[in-house]
């Protein structure tokens, strides 16, 4: 199919060469240019059927493709970004194969110059006249800014996202849903409404990523502990109910919305987690222990106690039923080689991976303690 474009391509390469020839002083004929325009669809065509196999059409229509984007940047870049008759001619030749061909292209594929600057001004037109009505609905105002902003950057060619195929059909698709939300005169939750159009169009654009964060900050921080872990569990359950469409992208190289929600809120949840777990260890500590100078000094480290409170358990030296409730008698009047005191929680914890150099140490004493049983024993028997 490219072959089809030398045509163009020559009709292009000749103006430009002819532009810079007369120096701004005439402007250079782009009847060849029309021309090739005309031939271009009917001789592309034919050498897309002559393909035997759907792949080879498939690879020979994405080459034509970027081809055909590259003259059409080239011509607009010799027109000084202007728009005429010939512009028109060929913007709408490469939407008529776009069009034909549209199953063949690749949505990640850059638009032509033309295609990016020409929904601009329609796009953020419409934007601009929805956000009055959206207001009304007391939607957070910076999430409408970011919007903006979003939709500012998506069209600034020097900010990341660039404007890729996909975005065509996701921009229409994007504003008739915010319109709907802005036309909408039932009575609804509309804040919750609008969170959940966000995610499933996935406007992951950053900033409003970061306004959403703060906002949740803001809120969480005028609550208790408790009322966090609530509201943060809450809202985990509501963003869970929104579906997103599929292959619906705001910025394809970035995570997903709703995943970037989602990480924020169990990070959140892991904290609040391991800081209740931290402060009921410390207490547990305290209420249970009297003090470090009192109860029992051992010449065993931390985790040699909790090696040989773990063994004297599983043979059954505490009467107690459950070895938790035992730990909580022992931890009370053992203190460890260094005068610390040890939690029952630590004692309950063995693990013989981790503890496997204490084993060794515990194994020593034990040896030790037995050598003696066996030494006294043997003399009460000889007296016998």
């Amino acid at each position: 199919m490219i072959r089809s474009l030398n045509q163009l391509e020559d009709a292009v390469n000749a103006y430009g060469i002819l532009q810079g020839s007369f120096h701004g002083s005439a402007i250079p004929s782009d009847k060849s240019i029309i021309v090739a325009c005309d031939a271009l669809i009917r001789d592309s065509e034919q050498l897309y059927i002559s393909h035997s196999k759907s792949g080879m059409a498939k690879e020979s229509f994405r080459r034509y493709y970027a081809k055909f984007r590259l003259l059409f940047d080239r011509l607009y870049t010799y027109k000084a970004y202007q728009s005429d008759s010939t512009i028109v001619k060929l913007h709408e030749s490469i939407w008529q194969s776009i069009q034909h061909f549209k199953e063949h292209m690749n949505p990640l594929d850059e638009l032509p110059i033309y295609d990016q600057q020409l929904p601009k001004e329609s796009s953020l037109t419409k934007l601009a006249k929805l956000f009055a009505r959206l207001r009304a609905k007391q939607l957070d105002e910076e999430y409408l800014l970011e919007i903006q902003y979003g939709m500012d950057s998506l069209f600034d060619g020097h900010k990341p996202p660039r404007l890729l195929f996909y975005h065509c059909e996701w921009l229409d698709s994007f504003l008739m849903a915010l319109q709907s939300i802005a036309y909408d005169t039932r009575d609804k939750s509309y804040p919750k409404r609008f969170m959940e159009f966000l995610i499933r169009y996935n406007f992951n654009y950053l900033g409003l990523r970061n306004r959403w964060k703060e906002n949740i900050e803001r809120q969480l921080s005028t609550l208790s502990r408790a009322d966090q872990l609530s509201r943060l569990l809450l809202l985990e359950k509501e963003i869970t109910h929104y579906h997103p469409f599929p292959n619906s992208h705001y910025d394809i190289e970035q995570p997903h919305l709703k995943m970037m929600m989602n990480e924020y809120i169990c990070a959140e949840l892991d904290y609040l987690e391991k800081i209740t777990n931290l402060e009921a260890e410390a207490q547990d500590t305290l209420d249970q222990i009297p003090s470090p100078s009192s109860g029992i000094h051992m010449t065993l480290t931390g985790e040699g106690i909790t090696c040989l409170f773990h063994y004297s358990s599983k043979v059954g030296l505490f009467k107690n039923k459950h070895k938790s409730d035992a730990a909580v008698g022992v931890a009370q009047h053992i203190v460890t080689n260094r005068g610390n005191r040890i939690s029952a929680n630590q004692l309950s914890k063995f693990n013989k991976f981790e503890h496997i150099f204490s084993l060794y140490l515990v194994e020593d004493k034990l040896k030790e303690m037995l050598h003696f049983i066996k030494k006294d024993i043997e003399e009460v028997e000889l007296r016998k």
